[in-house]
């Protein structure tokens, strides 16, 4: 049995140092011990030289494990280092087996590194079904709805299914988005990121995928660009708490690089896989103009690929099995952050706010 004794509980480099060479050394991770603290002779309690020889060729491991194993070391778990060289020996084997999503393995260190980017950010993590808070905010945004004149004829329309109603419909469908597994991505996400707004929304904004800090919030359009969407809402005179905001794809799809993740476009599987969550949302909130914000979003909505130049500033109709109303086309507001030159992009920032202008103004016209 050889012990490893790493600097610090988050002796990531250590770690790793010390697993490469244990794995090159064709050492089983059942023979190796992890601990924490001082002793030994560095890395390792007994003399490196009595380590096996390397009986392979160097090797090397996809990106995305190195990624999951600095999260992973995070933990508190006694067994994350032991796990994480288990993980390596099956991945020196098996180059594809950190895409066995339903090996145990694999799965326990995702759920770590889950509630280590959630712990980063002070939340628990997510349960599969609804917080209280949850349902208390939904609740009071379907009361505001019937309130402002929502009859009861009207809600009847907004129900999914016989006997149900809007809210019990929504609160199905996010306990069912919060396990989804229809594509890949849902592997390295943090967790499903659904839509958010009142359930009588007249307008429909359908973005592209979460993004970095969207995936660790759990909610849609909290980073950057959906800091600048609420900006050019305001300026547009458009309350986004009057909206209902969600994305074409739910999961962050993302690029590890060191400890940054780096956003990918979706492909057109990963689309198509979430599209139905998309009709869902639009089944049940059935509202007067649906607004795809970008390609990816355009793509979702219409069910092929368009173009923002060909589709922009006009109305499209939607079958009534699609949920119905008018659908429009516009920039993704992350467009406008990476627009390089200060002229055009005070330029492409006041299209966009005459778009949602104009888009609001139809909504209005249309309810």
């Amino acid at each position: 049995m050889r012990t490893v004794t790493l600097a610090a509980p988050d002796d990531f480099d250590g770690w790793r140092a010390a697993a490469r060479a244990l794995a090159l050394a064709g050492v089983p991770p059942d023979e190796v011990g992890w601990q924490v603290g001082e002793g030994g002779d560095g890395l390792f309690d007994a003399p490196a030289a009595a380590l096996p020889r390397a009986s392979g060729p160097p090797f090397s491991v996809p990106r995305a494990f190195l990624t999951l194993a600095e999260t992973v070391v995070a933990h508190d778990d006694p067994d994350r280092f032991a796990l994480l060289y288990a993980m390596l020996v099956r991945l020196r084997a098996r180059p594809g087996a950190l895409d066995e999503a339903g090996h145990p393995l694999v799965q326990r260190l995702e759920r770590m590194a889950k509630a280590v980017r959630r712990a980063a950010i002070g939340r628990k993590p997510a349960a599969p079904a609804l917080t209280e808070s949850d349902m208390a905010r939904a609740r009071t945004r379907l009361t505001q709805a019937e309130k402002a004149g929502l009859a009861e004829a009207d809600a009847a329309e907004r129900r999914i299914q016989p006997g149900g109603n809007a809210l019990a419909a929504w609160e199905g469908l996010l306990a069912d988005a919060r396990s989804c597994t229809r594509c890949h991505l849902y592997k390295h996400a943090t967790q499903t990121v659904f839509g958010e707004g009142p359930l009588d929304a007249r307008i429909l904004f359908v973005g592209e995928q979460p993004g970095d800090q969207e995936d660790l919030a759990g909610r849609p359009f909290v980073g950057p660009a959906g800091q600048l969407f609420d900006r050019a809402l305001g300026d547009a005179g458009v309350d986004r708490a009057k909206t209902y905001v969600t994305n074409a794809v739910k999961h962050f799809k993302f690029e590890p690089r060191g400890r940054r993740r780096i956003h990918q476009k979706p492909q057109g599987p990963e689309i198509e896989a979430c599209r139905w969550w998309i009709e869902q949302e639009r089944a049940l909130i059935r509202p007067a103009v649906t607004v795809a914000l970008g390609a990816t979003a355009a793509r979702s909505i219409f069910g092929k690929v368009v173009t923002i130049t060909a589709m922009r500033g006009r109305a499209h109709p939607m079958p009534d099995e699609e949920g119905g109303g008018e659908a429009w086309v516009t920039v993704h507001p992350s467009f406008l952050l990476r627009v390089p030159e200060a002229d055009r992009k005070r330029a492409e920032y006041a299209r966009f706010v005459e778009d949602l202008a104009r888009i609001a103004k139809r909504a209005d016209a249309l309810e």
